[in-house]
């Protein structure tokens, strides 16, 4: 069976042969081209996996084909050959969508290697693709919108996950999207058909989680009633998440285990155990290893819990994500409110991408929504983002013509303030986080007027 099929586009017969002959050795399905449009004909007739394009083709460049190839097949994953003089056009042709480049005479060792790494990102695009085909509407590729590597991973997870039944923990700040991608799990998976029920066990009073989660039999507590069917149960054939599973009380974790374990459980006030075929995924946004060693969290749990693990990061962390997002959040928020708003100003848009988002997506989202609505043209301005950004744009712009010393401060206190910002204004873990002491912190926020709004 063959590995992938492979295109070579080369106009050197000799060059060709010998590229094709390394390549079938290796057990791939090789198709041959010599020019741009024969390679297009190719891809319209066969699945091509990879294209090695060569750089200098008679009356074209390898840079057009591999756009052309692209527009034809975007799965397809290109490769371009150059000689040593041209490695700044293949650099060019990865800026215009090649994966990598290999420099003439090939080494084929190295030539076999890339094909092997391209190869894997070939999949991982095919399965980003299937998961993003199986979506419901509402959880459709024009949601799960992502440019960055560490989100393509994440898609990656998710669309492994969809395959399985087994639990999944989610991990990740508040905001994130921890609950579009359980979402997304469930409903590319083959229990989308079924219920998926979501319980932020926060949201509920101590006393009344047990009966959510398991339900209770009439007279249990004050107040029951009649029988009450707990999630688990309710749940069953589909999804039940478990949204900040870092707060579950102890006593329930034990509960919960043995469910995880036994798929069994017992209602509130009845001796009788009851099993429900329901798939179980978690989210926090808490620290479980902290709370593990604070003895707040089973280590049991946790491992039962974390069969597949998907982290994810923050939008700070993967700023090449905002673009796509507020394309997204501006076509959705245009539509609903009557508009026709085509886009954002650079200036707009760099208030944006300089941001560090506390509140993640959720923010960003919230910010295009209000823009939208004020926006009175055909593209939002820096007029229509909130104050606090416009306030930033202009801290910035006083920036430019401070010196160093004031650039010195400025920044220092910005720092500090973003640490007690993320470490919920508590001294000792700013200073940790900043890397000095507690008491020198306390003197820089004396000096810049800095107040951490918490008493200690």
């Amino acid at each position: 069976m063959s590995k992938a099929n492979i295109l070579v586009v080369e106009d050197d017969p000799l060059q060709r042969r010998l590229i094709c002959e390394n390549l079938e050795q290796q057990d791939y399905t090789v198709f041959e081209s010599s020019s741009g449009q024969e390679a297009i004909d190719i891809i319209a007739l066969h699945p091509v996996d990879i294209a090695v394009v060569d750089f200098k083709l008679d009356g074209e460049t390898g840079i057009d084909v591999i756009q052309d190839i692209l527009e034809k097949n975007p799965l397809v994953t290109p490769i371009m050959v150059t000689a040593f003089a041209n490695v700044e056009n293949a650099v060019e042709a990865i800026k215009k969508g090649a994966y990598d480049y290999i420099v003439k005479p090939i080494d084929f060792k190295k030539f076999l290697l890339v094909i092997g790494r391209a190869l894997e990102r070939q999949k991982l695009k095919k399965e980003v693709s299937t998961l993003q085909d199986s979506l419901k509407e509402k959880f459709s590729a024009k949601n799960f919108v992502f440019n960055s590597s560490r989100m393509e991973e994440v898609a990656l997870l998710v669309s492994k996950s969809s395959k399985s039944d087994a639990t999944v923990l989610i991990s990740g700040e508040t905001g994130t999207g921890k609950d579009f991608v359980a979402r997304t799990i469930h409903y590319s998976s083959k229990r989308k058909k079924e219920l998926y029920l979501a319980i932020n066990i926060p949201s509920l009073p101590e006393t009344l989680i047990e009966s959510e989660l398991f339900g209770a039999e009439k007279g249990s507590f004050t107040g029951a009633y009649e029988r009450k069917i707990g999630k688990f149960e309710a749940a069953s054939g589909g999804t039940l998440f478990l949204d900040e599973i870092g707060d579950l009380p102890l006593q329930l974790q034990v509960k919960l285990l043995r469910f995880l374990q036994e798929k069994e459980f017992y209602r509130l006030g009845s001796s009788k155990p009851l099993k429900s075929d329901v798939r179980i995924i978690a989210a926090t946004n808490k620290d479980l290893d902290t709370l593990m060693k604070e003895d707040k969290f089973r280590p049991d749990l946790y491992y039962r819990l974390n069969v597949i693990q998907i982290h994810v990061p923050p939008l700070r962390e993967r700023k090449e994500d905002v673009s796509s997002l507020v394309d997204n959040f501006t076509r959705k928020y245009s539509e609903r409110e009557g508009k026709k708003i085509e886009g954002i100003s650079a200036e707009a848009m760099n208030a944006l991408i300089n941001y560090s988002f506390p509140g993640n997506i959720r923010e960003l989202e919230n910010i295009i929504e209000r823009a939208v609505v004020f926006c009175e043209g055909q593209t939002i301005t820096s007029s229509d983002l909130p104050v606090f950004l416009k306030e930033k744009q202009e801290e910035e712009f006083v920036q430019e013509g401070a010196s160093l010393k004031e650039k010195v401060k400025n920044l220092e206190a910005k720092e500090i303030k973003k640490a007690l910002l993320e470490n919920g204004s508590v001294k000792s873990k700013a200073a940790r986080a900043l890397g000095i002491t507690e008491r020198i912190l306390s003197y820089k926020m004396k000096v810049y007027s800095i107040s951490s709004g918490k008493k200690e």
